[in-house]
């Protein structure tokens, strides 16, 4: 179980690192879209969005939510996985 979980972590990082950077190149502030823009537009912090980006750990409901609507796509697009039907 632990390492399906890191294996999904990796997986998660890689796209949700490549989304911020997309959000970044095309915004006109582009500081907006740098880790800590992003961990203050959800309420997280930064250590969190860096290891989130890094694949070390996974976000919970409540940030995977935040980061789909920062972000403009559903929770699926982000690479992650649930159980919960509310999320797809």
């Amino acid at each position: 179980m632990v390492q399906k979980r890191k294996r999904l972590a990796r997986n998660s990082a890689s796209r949700l690192a490549e989304l911020r950077s997309e959000r970044q190149a095309e915004a006109a502030d582009p500081s907006q879209w740098t880790q800590l823009g992003l961990a203050r537009k959800i309420g997280a912090s930064v250590r969190s969005v860096k290891a989130w980006e890094a694949g070390a750990t996974l976000p919970r409901l409540f940030y995977r939510r935040r980061l789909a609507k920062a972000f403009g796509v559903g929770i699926a697009e982000l690479g992650f996985r649930s159980a919960d039907p509310s999320e797809r």
